[in-house]
């Protein structure tokens, strides 16, 4: 019998000797050149829960939580998410954190479409395009302040002509701009021009229905003209849905958890 094997034979029989290693998971401790190895899926039941549930609806993340043990969430805010930790523990007894739930609100889609359209540049008939794409969604009002109907508002957009004057004076407006002090180009639409185009949407579901302004301008920096739109307010409104977010979340968990602002991570 070799040097290595008499080795390994006294190795084993001094790992016999120590036992478990005292943990509640199934191991085995074995000699150097082995890995420690769980027993735990040999077992009927798990030593511990673990799982993690992910959903987009604030209802369902709510009814999860409240279904479990007193929770702690962490909400964030600017990227509307929250997380529950189920088995965190404390700092006298410390809990492995493997039993959470975690929920991120997805935009609606006519909620992204408004996004997408803040600080865009349409031409003429892709901008009537996207107002009857999401008439049910939109109103509007024109320069004079008459009401206008998501139609009427596809057609003044359709209507616009750009002529041009020869001025010597320098201004911009938002239907009107001058070139070089020399060269006007002036926006209409008949009588009447689009002020605001307003966009009512939920911006994510379970929170409450919100009308959002844009503002339209019209760039004529070329012979065609574009028209911009700007949502009035957007950093504002934000801050609104933010809030809305974290209250909606205290009303629907109630006793069941305590809510903090900000994100948690395991050391």
């Amino acid at each position: 019998m070799d040097a290595n094997t008499i080795e390994k034979i006294e190795s084993l029989v001094s790992a016999s000797q120590i036992g478990a290693p005292g943990t509640s998971v199934p191991t085995m401790l074995v000699p150097h050149g082995y890995s420690l190895e769980s027993l735990e899926k040999y077992q009927d039941a798990p030593s511990r829960f673990r799982g993690r549930f992910s959903t987009s609806s604030i209802e369902d993340f709510a009814a999860y939580v409240n279904d479990e043990a007193k929770a702690r969430v962490f909400v964030d805010t600017d990227d509307m998410e929250a997380e529950s930790f189920f088995d965190l523990g404390d700092t006298a007894a410390a809990g492995h954190g493997e039993h959470r739930a975690t929920l991120k609100l997805q935009r609606t889609a006519p909620y992204a479409a408004c996004l997408q359209a803040h600080d865009r540049a349409f031409g003429q008939k892709e901008l009537a395009h996207f107002i009857e794409d999401w008439h049910a969604h939109i109103t509007g009002e024109s320069t004079s302040g008459k009401e206008l109907t998501a139609k009427q508002l596809a057609n003044m957009v359709r209507r616009i002509e750009v002529k041009a004057s020869v001025e010597r004076t320098h201004e911009e407006g938002d239907w009107n701009t001058k070139r070089s002090g020399l060269d006007a180009l002036d926006a209409s639409a008949g009588e009447d021009t689009p002020a605001f185009i307003r966009f009512a949407s939920l911006p994510y579901e379970g929170l409450s229905l919100r009308t959002f302004d844009l503002r339209v301008s019209i760039l004529t920096d070329d012979t065609k003209p574009r028209l911009k739109l700007r949502i009035t307010g957007l950093e504002g409104i934000q801050e609104e849905i933010a809030r809305e977010f974290k209250q909606v979340l205290r009303d629907q968990l109630g006793d069941h958890a305590t809510l903090l602002l900000g994100n948690f991570r395991k050391g």
